[in-house]
């Protein structure tokens, strides 16, 4: 009988068939990516849901959603490669983010940017397209935090825990320390590693978010307020979390980044929201704030049609003054050739029979005179 790959030794779980993908022909399909890419779909469709429900224009989210899911990518591979230069022997591994290597703070660093240059460019809040889409953020992270369980990675330290996990030591996938290597177990005969899961511990807490952050949206009180709570509540888990992980990535060779980074946001977005709440209830700050837009409001459908109408009219407005500017050019270019090419009459020859009456006058005159 198969050795188990996956034991759960005190919930009773053990899983002895755990593939990380599939293949189709010669293509292999990680379930990390396909997690993942579900993950950023329903990411997408939440916020189009969102949008519709407090009239906005659900079509953005699409172009927002395309253009981040793409920045994202390289922003998760671009903070990863920045604190793990030493792994890379080669230019082009940089590039090959098949065989791993994605950093999620580098993800949202890179998201997010892209979302407010699209959100600049169709000319509308930056803010509200934040609070309408993270709820559907924190669900994609607590789909695609499986992709790790799937390869056996991205796990703690050693822990005898309830939720304690037990890995095939021939099969772990991440980074095994010298602790896990002092206290592994033998189970028939099998060697394993023994884990905290914090895969699972991330994937249950931004699900947890996910709903959080779904059910306080209608008490938001200004543009920007479930950003904060999301950027709070996400990274408190994630400073706590880090602290467990092998895998850290590393600003020298003792402070964890992505755990410095957490507390800072963790710091910042409480104590704006902190200062916002008592803006507010001293009456100091009245924010203009609507749950629903209303029609023509920046966001909605019909201030899309309008923008895009404007900007139809500058377009055809500008190649109409073109066009004539082209035209009246052409036709000047044309009168000033031919004009060119007309002689002056004074430069224009003689004509014969014209000289020869006036030679014949001129000799009549001059025997008269004498």
């Amino acid at each position: 009988m198969e050795s188990p790959v996956i034991i759960f030794p005190h919930l009773g779980i053990e899983i002895s068939n755990l593939p990380n993908g599939f293949s189709i022909g010669n293509f292999r399909i990680a379930f990390y990516g396909v997690l993942i890419a579900i993950g950023m779909i329903l990411a997408v469709l939440i916020a189009m849901h969102r949008a519709k429900k407090t009239n906005q224009y659900p079509d953005h989210y699409v172009d927002i959603g395309i253009i981040s899911i793409i920045c994202s990518i390289v922003g998760a591979r671009l903070y990863y490669v920045i604190f793990s230069l030493k792994e890379y022997t080669s230019f082009w591994q940089i590039f090959n983010i098949r065989q791993g290597g994605l950093a999620i703070y580098g993800g949202l660093i890179g998201g997010i940017l892209a979302a407010y240059f699209v959100c600049r460019y169709k000319k509308i809040s930056f803010l509200r397209a934040m609070d309408t889409a993270v709820p559907g953020i924190a669900l994609a992270q607590a789909i695609g935090r499986w992709g790790n369980f799937f390869n056996k990675e991205a796990y703690g330290g050693y822990t005898d825990s309830l939720f304690a996990m037990q890995i095939k030591y021939s099969e772990a996938g991440g980074v095994v320390s010298e602790e896990l290597l002092k206290n592994m177990v033998e189970v028939n005969g099998v060697k394993y590693i023994q884990v905290h899961p914090t895969y699972l511990y991330e994937s249950a807490w931004c699900l947890l978010l996910f709903i959080i952050l779904m059910l306080v949206s209608r008490l938001a009180r200004y543009k920007g307020e479930i950003l904060l709570w999301y950027l709070g509540g996400y990274a408190i888990e994630r400073a706590i979390v880090e602290g467990f992980r092998t895998d850290q990535l590393r600003i020298g060779e003792t402070i964890p980044v992505s755990q410095l980074l957490s507390i800072a946001i963790v710091a910042a977005a409480f104590v704006i929201l902190l200062i916002n709440r008592i803006r507010i209830w001293s009456h100091s700050w009245e924010p203009d704030y609507k749950y629903v837009l209303d029609d023509g409001d920046p966001g909605t459908k019909a201030h899309y049609d309008e923008l895009k109408a404007k900007r139809s009219k500058k377009k055809k407005s500008q190649w109409e003054t073109y066009t004539v500017d082209d035209k009246d050019g052409a036709e000047d270019t044309e009168a000033e050739e031919t004009k060119a090419e007309e002689p002056a009459e004074e430069d224009l020859p003689e004509d014969p029979a014209t000289a020869a009456e006036e030679a014949e006058a001129a000799a009549e005159a001059k025997e008269e005179s004498e």
